[in-house]
């Protein structure tokens, strides 16, 4: 019996890596190709290690640049600051220019300021010749300006009386007036001065300036608004009653008598807040020339402030009213009341 011949093998190559790895596990050989993942994971973790570790030389790299550089820059901020050191050429340089700069604008302004000066000075003394200057004759004929007339406080205005004033001068003259204006007031405001009050009426009623008697009527209001709606004594003062009358049976402002507050209101050495209390109690007086040592008050005290409460008080008493420190119609109630 003829024996059937045994097949051979193929020769053909494995369709794919699988069937490679199944053959040789049957048959007991080893195959390269199955440790080839943990070969590649070797070398990615051999790579990434690698890797991390030129980072972190890079990194330490950096971190000792710029410590290097700011230990650098804190050694010159501290030599700058360090007593005997100076700061660096061109920040000199520039403190140097600008300080350059200061000292000629300084000098400009030094400049500046005395040739102020000194215009001032040749304007003060040309006002003060045109206002000193006098007609040398009869026959001569002086240049007059309108309206500017030469006031002296506290007494009669002058004539006009300008030699060769030009409009700029006349202009001075007038700045000059009303400049003194302004201080009457002013003096009037600050220390309750009746003088100064009285200067500028003078000015309304004398004025040969339309200008000037409208200064003064201007000034006159402000002093008497100021005066009038301003509150300089202490609400809370009460007169020294065992002072003012030593030796008197009187402890007590109710002890006073009009006697003793026409005494007081009168008496210009004692100071104005006993004058001023003085007015505001004679406001219950039963006295007959109570409101004629008010009125005297009014027209002569020499602070404002003692004129303006005795006027009030007299209005609180015959229950009219009067425009403040309008004596001229005080007056004539007073004279109506004595027919």
């Amino acid at each position: 019996m003829a024996s059937t011949p045994k097949s051979k093998p193929s020769k053909e190559p494995p369709t794919d890596i699988i069937d490679v790895v199944r053959d040789d596990h049957h048959q007991g050989k080893k195959n390269p190709l199955a440790s080839m993942p943990l070969k590649a994971n070797a070398r990615r973790s051999e790579a990434a290690l690698k890797s991390f570790a030129a980072s972190f030389i890079v990194t330490l790299a950096a971190v000792a640049l710029v410590w290097y550089l700011g230990e650098a820059r804190l050694e010159d901020r501290l030599a700058s600051l360090s007593p005997g050191s100076g700061p660096p050429a061109s920040e000199t340089a520039q403190v140097g220019a600008i300080e350059a700069k200061f000292e000629a604008m300084q000098k400009q302004l030094d400049a500046w300021r005395r040739d102020q000066l000194t215009t001032q000075k040749e304007l003060r003394e040309a006002i003060e010749r045109v206002s000193a200057a006098k007609p040398a004759s009869d026959a001569a004929t002086p240049v007059t300006v309108p309206g500017q007339p030469q006031p002296q406080p506290g007494g009669q205005q002058v004539a006009e009386a300008f030699m060769n004033v030009t409009p700029t001068q006349a202009e001075f003259i007038q700045l000059k007036e009303r400049n003194r204006l302004t201080a009457y007031a002013d003096e009037a405001i600050i220390k309750s001065d009746r003088k100064a009050l009285e200067t500028l009426v003078e000015y309304i009623r004398g004025s040969g300036s339309d200008h000037l008697r409208d200064a003064a009527q201007a000034e006159y209001m402000r002093v008497v608004r100021m005066i009038h709606f301003y509150q300089r004594e202490d609400p809370n003062y009460r007169l020294p009653v065992t002072e003012l009358f030593k030796g008197e049976p009187v402890q007590n402002e109710a002890d006073l008598m009009p006697p003793h507050l026409f005494k007081l209101l009168a008496d210009t050495k004692l100071p104005w807040e006993v004058r001023l209390r003085a007015a505001v109690l004679l406001r219950s007086s039963d006295a007959p020339e109570t409101n004629a040592r008010l009125i005297e008050a009014i027209k002569t005290d020499p602070i404002l402030d003692v004129a303006k409460h005795a006027q009030i008080t007299l209005e609180q008493r015959i229950q009219r009213r009067f425009r403040p420190f309008d004596i001229p119609a005080i007056d004539e109630w007073a004279a109506e009341q004595a027919r």
